[in-house]
């Protein structure tokens, strides 16, 4: 298929990247430009690293730390899907194993009563989730992908995973509170950005949120992904929703892809 490069710029009032991102031409589903969008991410969660360490913030996450893994990671519904197929793809027995985690975080929701709340994101304001967040992690469920206290589905983790690093004491994780725990800014969210195209502009909520350990089930019961569309006016929407501007296309082949100047 036919690819259309694009140079995108990222600024603030105080930061700025560019980019150069390729897309197909012709009809393409979202789900197609998550490979890009979790690049993006990458580098702009790098660059944010890179600010905080000038500032004497040293990253203080380390493999074998899974408290974050426990905590309600909310992810978008292109990512529900993508996560669904993952599943569905490993072999077994491990797909079996995979399975039956969900199942069991799915059966311990519903016995807590926080299950309905969480598929009810419209409705959650900054307190409801704070609330949802602390009493998901009284519950100590993991994450249906942590093994051996790490992640391992890693280099395909969801964006909030990548979007989140912090700095202060690791232990301050087992028992997180806005105080305890600082996480390095952003200068935009990526993740946001995504779950904001992912709402139809005449729904009535700004944003939709799935938690993990729920999108496998949701995606299930939810698999129309829309319509196609061409590859840069969905990538137009999506950059759009991070409030940014593409230059006119270069030809195919031209600059890099997602690398960052």
């Amino acid at each position: 298929m036919d690819r259309v490069a694009k140079e995108v710029a990222l600024t603030t009032s105080d930061w700025e990247m560019t980019f150069q991102v390729e897309v197909p031409a012709g009809p393409t589903r979202l789900r197609t430009l998550l490979p890009l969008v979790q690049s993006l991410t990458d580098a702009v969660v790098a660059a944010a690293e890179q600010a905080d360490l000038g500032k004497g913030h040293s990253i203080s996450c380390r493999k074998g730390c899974g408290a974050c893994c426990r905590q309600l990671v909310p992810v978008t519904q292109t990512e529900a899907r993508h996560l669904r197929d993952l599943v569905e793809a490993l072999p077994e027995p491990r797909r079996s194993q995979v399975r039956k985690r969900f199942a069991d975080a799915r059966q311990r929701l519903e016995e807590s009563g926080l299950f309905d709340r969480l598929l009810q994101s419209a409705a959650w304001t900054s307190a409801t989730f704070l609330e949802l967040a602390t009493a998901y992690f009284q519950l100590g469920l993991a994450c249906p992908f942590l093994e051996d206290e790490a992640c391992s589905i890693h280099p395909i983790r969801p964006l909030k995973c990548r979007e989140f690093l912090v700095t202060t004491p690791a232990e301050n994780c087992s028992r997180p509170t806005p105080q305890s725990v600082r996480s390095v800014p952003l200068p935009v969210s990526v993740a946001a950005a995504l779950a904001r195209l992912d709402v139809p502009s005449t729904a009535p909520c700004y944003e939709r949120w799935l938690p993990l350990t729920l999108a496998p089930d949701w995606a299930e019961q939810n698999p129309d992904e829309g319509c196609l569309r061409p590859g840069p006016e969905l990538l137009g929407d999506f950059l759009a929703q991070l409030k940014v501007t593409p230059s006119p296309p270069t030809p195919q082949g031209e600059g890099r892809k997602m690398s960052h100047v």
